[in-house]
């Protein structure tokens, strides 16, 4: 009997194209590196379907840093095994470390707009979510301080950024700003929880070295956060932390990881595999191409509405974020552009303050450049019909 349950996160109806997700095409999922790398795991011994090691398979922490400390996005930035910890992925990294070093009814502070999904995690915690101005460049952080200096406004226990192109906004965080960033949590004692799971995808010149290379405490207060799901495929549900030594420690003493081993064992192993061969380099500069051209295409199509749309043409990661030139809600606009075939995010989704009413992300990693370039004219009609209605 066919299965009723679904077998993916996401389920487009036909004849939509939907920018809304932030997921690979299917051509882009690397089956033969992995179907290589698998068989040359399970070749060896059993050691892939064993328990694994807390801070995480040993072989990769050691090829996983040798590898990240090389990339120009990196810029010399100190990684030793020492430095990382494996884990589920990004959402689980950020969800093991609210356990950890939050409790029910902390603060956080978040950007504003920042990843639609974040605050699900913190309010499993109990936290309290309090968003953070940003600009083009990022985090505000004038406002910031400005924030932590107001009696009124409880100071943070954790603060969550995404300081290389940003999501949804692409923005990248200057070297200026990521130091003043670290000497706020420093003096007011908050940890930084920094997402950056887009560092390694740039497609011009890279991103300033991540925020935990710029992390010159006693004990660590960034944790930058990694994941496979963006440079290799989501469903090997992996990704790393790194982090002063001292705060990597306090992972590997987790009540869970010392329960059940390293996490996502099985997929580390084949990672190494795809580490030592050369292929995960491979596989990210593919990626780096494909998604350039997807890039110029979206851009190459928005020149044809230049009535419509304030933007910045985004340098990495995976989305462009657009605020209309007039005041129409987007969340209200979205059932015109879904009749007419095309769905994207609306920009209040991604404010805890419940702004950006006439702002919107699209992604161009789920299609092709001709659906993106198909999207846009729908997405341009939508406005038409909306403001002929609306009038």
């Amino acid at each position: 009997m066919k299965s009723q349950l679904p077998s993916l996160l996401i389920s487009i109806p036909k004849g939509i194209i939907d920018l809304g997700w932030g997921h690979p095409s299917p051509r882009l999922h690397p089956n033969e590196v992995l179907k290589t790398a698998a068989e040359q795991v399970l070749s060896k011994d059993s050691t892939s379907l064993q328990y694994g090691a807390v801070q995480g398979f040993g072989p990769l922490l050691e090829s996983l840093s040798s590898f990240l400390a090389k990339d120009d996005s990196y810029n010399n930035c100190l990684v030793t095994p020492g430095h990382l910890f494996l884990t589920n992925g990004a959402s689980q990294a950020i969800d093991l470390a609210s356990t950890l070093f939050a409790m029910n009814g902390d603060t956080v502070f978040v950007e504003d707009p920042t990843y639609y999904l974040i605050s699900s995690i913190f309010r499993d915690h109990h936290m309290n979510i309090i968003g953070v101005p940003t600009d083009h460049l990022g985090l505000n952080v004038d406002a910031l301080e400005t924030m932590l200096s107001d009696n009124s406004i409880e100071n943070p226990k954790l603060l969550y950024t995404i300081p290389a192109f940003q999501n949804p906004t692409g923005a990248v965080m200057p070297s200026c700003r990521r130091k003043r960033l670290i000497e706020l949590a420093q003096n007011y004692g908050f940890l930084i929880l920094a997402d950056e799971v887009y560092q390694l995808l740039y497609y011009g010149s890279p991103p300033p070295k991540p925020l935990a290379g710029f992390d010159t405490s006693e004990s660590g207060c960034v944790l930058s956060i990694g994941s496979f799901s963006k440079i290799l495929a989501p469903g090997l549900r992996l990704g790393w932390i790194h982090a002063h030594p001292n705060l990597i420690e306090r992972f590997k003493t987790a009540g869970m990881a010392i329960s059940g081993g390293g996490l996502s064992h099985f997929s580390s192993t084949l990672v190494q595999e795809t580490l030592s061969s050369g292929l995960l380099r491979d596989n990210i500069e593919n990626l780096k191409d494909t998604y350039s051209t997807r890039i110029d295409a979206m851009a190459s199509s928005l020149l044809n509405y230049p009535g419509e749309f304030d933007y910045y043409r985004p340098d990495g990661g995976f989305f462009f974020w657009l605020t209309l030139k007039e005041e129409i809600n987007t969340s209200d606009l979205i059932k015109y552009a879904s009749k007419h075939g095309v769905l994207y995010r609306p920009g209040m989704e991604f404010s805890p303050s419940n702004s950006f009413t006439n702002s919107l992300r699209l992604s161009f990693t789920l299609y092709e450049s001709c659906n993106l370039s198909e999207a846009l004219k729908r997405l341009h009609i939508s406005i038409q019909t909306y403001r002929h209605l609306s009038s």
